[in-house]
């Protein structure tokens, strides 16, 4: 049995594909992700589909976070841009949020530690951490500053954790391999790579993007109101809270 984690898919189901061929899956194989299965690429229902057919086991990401947030509010109070983020999911948001609602944020590993974006400076065990900083830091400049102020140096500079963890959510950083640390989001739905890693052969393995980045515009959802449908279909009732 080996072990592949696999970096920030975004909808990116072909490469998904491609990654477990080459990494040469077989049914048995510990398949585990970094979260963000959703939104950016191409086929954001594709892929969790594929992800909830394998069993893989994924963190949950700030993309599936901001769906489960927006869906527990009521219709009314959705922006355009959280229209134009739902219609994304190709119609199918609801059957999402269903799949990734009980995603954990951490996943505590015999061999690794596995989050979305990294881990909290000052504190030992993700079950401690605020979530904030497991769903979006990049740089560390304590729980009020940004998490992304590029004048504060990268979370993982600033603490050192006794087991290797595993992140993503970073794209701009690319692959990351330091001691302790590996960092997969390279970045697939803009045109980069998918990129896992094998804890059993220490090795990454990686595929180039099929695509480059693909925005979806409303049709995948009316703007006037299309969610009530699927609401109704889910839970027998219109009311989106």
């Amino acid at each position: 049995m080996r072990t592949l984690v696999i970096g920030d898919i975004h909808g990116c189901r072909d490469e998904l594909e491609d990654l477990l061929e080459v990494f040469g899956y077989v049914a048995g194989d510990r398949l585990f992700q970094t979260g963000d299965v959703v939104t950016r690429g191409p086929d954001t229902w594709g892929a969790v589909e594929m992800v909830s057919a394998l069993g893989i086991r994924c963190v949950l990401g700030n993309q599936e976070a901001r769906l489960l947030s927006t869906l527990r509010r009521p219709e009314a109070t959705w922006s355009l841009r959280d229209r134009e983020f739902l219609s994304r999911f190709q119609g199918h948001a609801l059957e999402v949020a269903l799949l990734v609602r009980n995603w954990p944020l951490w996943r505590d590993e015999s061999d690794f530690v596995l989050v979305h974006a990294g881990l909290q400076p000052g504190i030992c065990h993700p079950r401690d951490m605020d979530p904030r900083v497991l769903l979006h830091v990049r740089t560390w400049g304590g729980l009020d500053g940004s998490f992304e102020d590029p004048a504060n140096p990268p979370w993982f500079e600033c603490d050192h954790w006794d087991k290797m963890t595993v992140f993503g959510h970073w794209a701009d950083k690319g692959l990351v391999v330091r001691p302790g640390l590996r960092g997969l989001d390279t970045g697939c739905a803009s045109g980069g790579r998918l990129s896992g890693w094998c804890p059993e052969e220490d090795r990454i393995y990686s595929v180039p993007a099929r695509k480059a980045k693909c925005r979806w515009s409303l049709g995948g959802m009316d703007a006037r109101g299309g969610a009530a449908a699927w609401i109704e279909r889910a839970f027998g009732t219109s009311r989106a809270d």
